[in-house]
């Protein structure tokens, strides 16, 4: 198969979408992209967001597959789905290239949804940048962005909670008080960014919260709590996250599979042993990954001794 092949079958909007038919989009050289944009100009929306959501599905399933070229096509597609997925697709795209332009969507998109997938898509650069794997300038770039999405009382609230959820990881001690302000919400889900945040702070402050709410009623919030114990690395949490161990939801117990392997220490240990003798092959793959972190965490250069 051929790029030509792979346009004139994108073009056909009669076709049922096949996704061997798109690998020879992958990996596109500058005048490649041009003959694609040629052809995406003139497709509907409809057959975009088919396209793109196929490519990012193909992406996630396949990692030597690389369509960076064309989601950085459809950033800038008038159609505000085709923009949305676009930046899904560029989930583990880490180029300083493409600040300015999540930070043009948060600010001005007129899609609230691509305003809030901007947000989501810039935590992955403010964690770069506590890492301190991003230029000063563009950190305080994406810094400023989401502070001003956070801070705006009159911006959609789904932008808002994604933007606290991506600024956490800068630490700033300004954001905790909309910490707290997501947390004494009556939303559910502004309570859970709020949680989530708190774990990406990584502040032990939060961990006496945090253990209170791996008791909370609702299942989203026990996830949430869970992974941000994980997240907050601090043993004292264990023995609550192994009560989860027995939840009713399989998603809470995962993530406090995944919390104890970020945790380790003895304890976690021994009850992920447990759970790999539990006759459950979901739990069972996710505490043999959560040990193998621990063993990595216990000895990062895999260094083997002999008695």
């Amino acid at each position: 198969m051929s790029l030509e092949t792979s346009l004139e079958h994108i073009a056909d909007q009669h076709a049922a979408l096949s996704y061997p038919a798109l690998t020879d989009l992958s990996d596109l050289s500058p005048s490649d992209v041009g003959r694609f944009a040629g052809t995406w100009a003139r497709i509907s929306a409809a057959r975009k967001c088919e396209v793109i959501q196929g490519l990012v599905e193909m992406a996630e399933d396949n990692a030597e597959l690389e369509f960076s070229a064309i989601f950085k096509v459809g950033l800038k597609d008038p159609d505000w789905g085709v923009r949305e997925r676009s930046i899904s697709g560029l989930w583990e795209y880490e180029d300083r290239s493409l600040i300015g332009t999540l930070v043009a969507l948060l600010a001005s998109d007129k899609s609230g949804e691509v305003r809030a997938a901007a947000a989501v898509a810039l935590g992955r650069f403010a964690a770069l940048a506590q890492d301190g794997r991003l230029l000063q300038k563009d950190s305080d770039a994406v810094r400023s962005a989401l502070m001003a999405a956070l801070t705006d009382v009159e911006g959609w609230l789904e932008v808002r909670r994604r933007a606290l959820e991506s600024i956490a990881a800068f630490r700033v001690v300004d954001v905790n008080e909309y910490i707290r302000w997501a947390y004494d919400s009556d939303d559910l889900k502004l309570k859970c960014s709020s949680i989530y945040a708190m774990g990406k702070t990584g502040e032990p402050a939060w961990l006496e919260l945090l253990v209170r709410e791996l008791q909370n009623p609702n299942p989203p919030v026990r996830y949430e709590a869970a992974n941000a114990c994980g997240e907050i690395d601090d043993e004292e949490a264990a023995p609550h996250l192994i009560a989860l161990l027995h939840d009713d939801d399989t998603q809470v117990q995962l993530a406090a599979v995944g919390a104890l392997g970020e945790i380790g220490g003895s304890l976690a240990k021994k009850a992920l042993v447990r759970c790999v003798k539990r006759e459950d092959p979901v739990l069972e793959d996710a505490a043999r990954t959560a040990l193998e972190n621990i063993k990595t965490m216990e000895d990062p250069l895999g260094f083997a001794y002999e008695s």
